[in-house]
């Protein structure tokens, strides 16, 4: 039987970390929306500038815990860094707590909430698997960080509309949503109660540490294992890691740039008061975080080549419709009109995206040494998550231009040459390993 080297399940403490981590990082996604509606003085180009540097922040910690290999996968150093995610919370609490705020505040908050995006390494912790069941594995442990994505984009709209903590509240000069309905302009929102909310979170996961650490046990690596330095040259000279690279950044990089930015691209359809950006904008994540067990039980079941080949095609597709809809609605009197169609073609996306996730984890453990499966995991994770980065500096290029459409269609481009390349390099009769 193979086995490789990462985590069948994670354990307790681990998944609590990355919820939470990832409900503060996606916290700001529904920010940027509340602070749109309650007219804070900053444009969409703006609002879409924060989460790039979000995006940004979020990727470059992803790269250090990377280079700090098997010591950022320790439980006490999971346990320091949720620990650490208090200080971008209460940071959120004291600028939210009275308005106004300053966009130099915002953008430091907006790097620092990016930190709790790079919890989501910690899900390739080690142990060993069967091999035969790697996609399925990896899609639940993914899928568990996904959770915090839900949480913050469906939990958080509705707590704020919530008088908990007493603090100022912000006046909606824009109709907005929650999971429960419409908010009517000039209704009350307590910004301040998302930074509460994490840190109530991370109440728990502190809880949950001392709970469980009696369980943990701590080894330090062994000689040869993915410590070695020489380990980071082998993958990073092998083609098929920058092949792999590539499919990702598609998959994941995608899944995580769409969800940071569709619900504050979602509130450019929205009406005066229905339909809400944030009434649905959860709808997507939570389809593509579903979907990762799906995709990788496919890539099991039919090769992850070939159905991330088919994720690519549908990727491209919706894009491309995606881009007409919004070209469509920024030349109309009334763009709430296509939220609808906007909506369903971005809830195809998430889908695919988080279907082809998983099928490009499967084939990683086919065209790489198995030794190296942990590191390149790893590898690709934080490349993939530049696209929380990169996707929505896009959509702020395009707004200060006001061509919001074409981002969309340099998608779709991207999304085929994967397509070509996929069919290229591992669909060919001759290929050096056909669908992994």
């Amino acid at each position: 039987m193979n086995t490789v080297r990462t985590s069948s399940t994670i354990d307790k403490p681990t998944a609590i970390n990355l919820i939470v981590g990832m409900t503060l990082w996606m916290s700001l996604s529904v920010l940027v929306v509340q602070l749109f509606t309650v007219d804070a003085g900053f444009d969409f180009a703006q609002l879409y500038r924060l989460l790039a540097i979000s995006g940004f922040s979020a990727t470059v910690c992803h790269f250090v815990f990377f280079w700090l290999g098997e010591r950022a996968m320790q439980a006490r150093f999971i346990y320091l860094s949720t620990a650490a995610l208090l200080l971008p919370a209460i940071a959120m609490i004291w600028l939210l707590m009275h308005p106004p705020i300053s966009y130099t505040a915002l953008q430091w908050l907006a790097a620092a909430c990016g930190f709790g995006g790079a919890q989501f390494i910690a899900f390739t912790r080690n142990d060993k698997i069967d091999q035969t069941g790697l996609g399925w594995t990896l899609a639940v442990n993914a899928g568990i960080a996904g959770v915090g994505i839900v949480i913050a984009q469906a939990a958080l709209p509705f707590l704020s509309s919530l008088n908990l903590f007493g603090a100022s509240p912000w006046f909606t000069a824009h109709g907005s949503g929650d999971i429960v309905g419409v908010i009517a302009p000039g209704a009350p929102l307590y910004l301040a109660n998302i930074g509460w909310l994490i840190i109530a979170a991370i109440a728990l996961a502190t809880i949950t540490w001392q709970v469980a650490r009696h369980s943990l046990v701590e080894q330090a690596p062994p000689l040869g294992t993915l410590t070695n330095r020489t380990h980071y040259r082998a993958i990073l000279r092998n083609k098929h890691t920058w092949l792999m690279t590539l499919f990702y950044v598609m998959a994941f990089g995608s899944f995580i740039g769409f969800t940071i930015t569709f619900p504050l691209s979602l509130q450019t359809f929205s009406a005066t008061y229905a339909p809400s950006a944030l009434t649905y904008a959860w709808i997507g994540p939570l389809l593509g975080v579903l979907a990762r067990p799906f995709g990788g039980w496919l890539a099991d079941l039919f090769g992850g080549a070939k159905v991330t080949l088919w994720c690519a095609l549908v990727l491209a597709v919706s894009c491309i419709v995606a881009g007409a809809i919004t070209y469509q609605a920024s030349q109309s009197a009334m763009p709430e009109q296509w939220f609808l169609g906007y909506l369903l073609v971005f809830l195809i996306i998430f889908i695919a995206t988080g279907a082809a996730s998983s099928a490009i984890f499967r084939s990683v453990s086919v065209v790489l040494p198995l030794e190296q499966l942990p590191l390149a995991l790893r590898w690709l994770t934080a490349v993939a998550t530049a696209g929380a980065a990169y996707i929505p500096a896009l959509w702020y290029i395009n707004s200060t231009h006001a061509t919001p459409a074409i981002a969309l269609f340099v998608f779709a481009a991207f999304y085929l040459l994967c397509a070509v390349l996929v069919s290229i390099m591992y669909l060919r009769n001759n290929s050096e390993f056909y669908n992994p």
